[in-house]
């Protein structure tokens, strides 16, 4: 292949054939046809019309992967696939007569379905034709193969994460490669993560502080999608980039963000904040589109909101302001994100903010003797049925509910308007 008088080392696998002179030109132009008419790789379609065997493709699907992965030069692929193919003898051999041994893991690292491939066949979660297919259309729509996988659906992209997760602790020396290959297994069959499975058969071992992924964060913060963190982490583990790098490269998100970002994580494992409040922070800055600062100060002046709701949660059951059905749920998040029920119930906006304020007031009355809980719960209640204030429903309630302080004769004074629902207004104005 000539372009401006420079030679293109070839690289798909049809051009790696024709240059090696097992094919010809005009035989890989038809396949190519048949090939993107049946959405069927071009390597079957040779064998299906009787130019190559089964042995013949998958030569030249490992040469091409080595090729790929920088591990040798396309000429010296296409002279090895030319003594192997036409000489009929084993690839190894091939490699032998020109002088190059190839390193004894080579195989599955680098060859024909490259790491993440042989790890998702080795577990049998895909088998070898299907690899191939999606290998295929990852080399002709320029998409991840992982990806590719997931659209086929041949993987969920739940098992997707975990096979880029192994990846990821095997690079890192964490786990062995057997041990990558049981803990994909178990995860498919107990569909869960595989972070888990690897705990359950005492293969891992998580810290014990809390810790938040990078990309986990922006997807949980809204700012990437699920699929696109998946890419990321994809071609990073295929290009040896960070996740952040990948995405600040596709455009997908603004180098600021990544640093921005990288700060939560850090409070995150320092246990300043949870993976959930550092999500909340994230997806707030970027939003209102101003820096994480404001809305961390933001955050700890409502330290106060959160005390207030936590010293009236009683009060919001028993009345009914907040229902049994959500003090359930925010007892259940708080517990999965570590943190209060009361920071729950306001993030999640369960009550009211004047029935929060009503129940300071109440709780109040309560703790002076001004009033009882069963009068302030039934004060509670009339709020939330009649949509009025606190102090409003105090001058309603039925006398013979009242069981008050008998107001001094002072406090009576001449007015014969001024009772003791006055007095109880005068308290609960000066408790505001």
């Amino acid at each position: 292949m000539e372009i401006s008088g420079r030679r293109v080392p070839p690289k798909r696998i049809g051009e790696l054939l024709v240059a090696a002179n097992v094919i010809r030109q005009e035989v890989l132009l038809e396949a190519l046809k048949i090939s993107k008419n049946s959405q069927t790789p071009v390597g079957r379609v040779l064998m299906t019309i009787g130019e190559l065997s089964e042995s013949d493709v998958e030569t030249a699907l490992y040469v091409q992967g080595l090729i790929r992965n920088s591990v040798i030069s396309a000429d010296f692929g296409v002279k090895v696939i030319n003594v192997s193919v036409k000489g009929r003898i084993p690839l190894d051999e091939a490699f032998r007569r020109l002088g190059w041994t190839p390193p004894a893991d080579m195989e599955e690292q680098s060859g024909t379905f490259g790491e993440l491939g042989s790890l998702l066949v080795q577990s049998g979660l895909i088998d070898k034709s299907v690899l191939e297919q999606a290998l295929w259309q990852s080399q002709e729509n320029n998409l991840p193969l992982g990806r590719c996988l997931v659209l086929n659906r041949a993987i969920s992209s739940n098992l997707l994460q975990s096979a880029l997760t192994a990846q990821v602790l095997m690079r890192d020396g964490k786990i062995t490669e057997e041990q990558a290959i049981n803990g994909l297994k178990s995860a498919a069959r107990k569909q869960q993560t595989l972070e888990q499975s690897l705990v359950d058969a005492g293969a891992y071992r998580q810290g014990q502080k809390e810790s938040v992924k990078l990309g986990d964060l922006l997807t949980q913060a809204g700012l990437v999608t699920e699929g696109d963190k998946i890419s990321a982490i994809e071609i990073g583990l295929n290009e040896n980039q960070k996740i952040g790098e990948v995405l600040v490269q596709s455009g997908m998100i603004a180098p600021g963000v990544v640093d921005e970002s990288l700060r939560l994580q850090e409070m995150v494992s320092s246990g300043q904040i949870s993976g959930l409040q550092a999500a909340d922070i994230l997806r707030q800055a970027n939003s209102r589109k101003v820096g994480i600062d404001v809305i961390i100060e933001e955050r700890a002046s409502r330290k106060d909101e959160i005390e207030k709701v936590t010293g009236v949660l009683e009060l919001l059951l028993q009345s009914g302001a907040l229902t049994g059905e959500n003090f359930n749920r925010a007892q259940s998040l708080g517990r999965q994100l570590n943190v209060s029920i009361a920071e729950v119930i306001l993030t999640k906006e369960m009550v009211e903010k004047r029935l929060i304020q009503a129940a300071y007031q109440g709780q109040g009355l309560v703790v002076d003797g001004i009033i009882n809980n069963s009068q302030c719960v039934l004060a509670m209640k009339m709020c939330i049925k009649t949509g009025q204030e606190f102090h409003e429903v105090l001058k309603e309630l039925p006398s013979d509910t009242a069981q008050v302080k008998t107001p001094s004769q002072e406090e009576v004074g001449a007015d014969k308007k001024s009772g003791w629902l006055g007095n109880l207004w005068s308290k609960v104005t000066k408790k505001d």
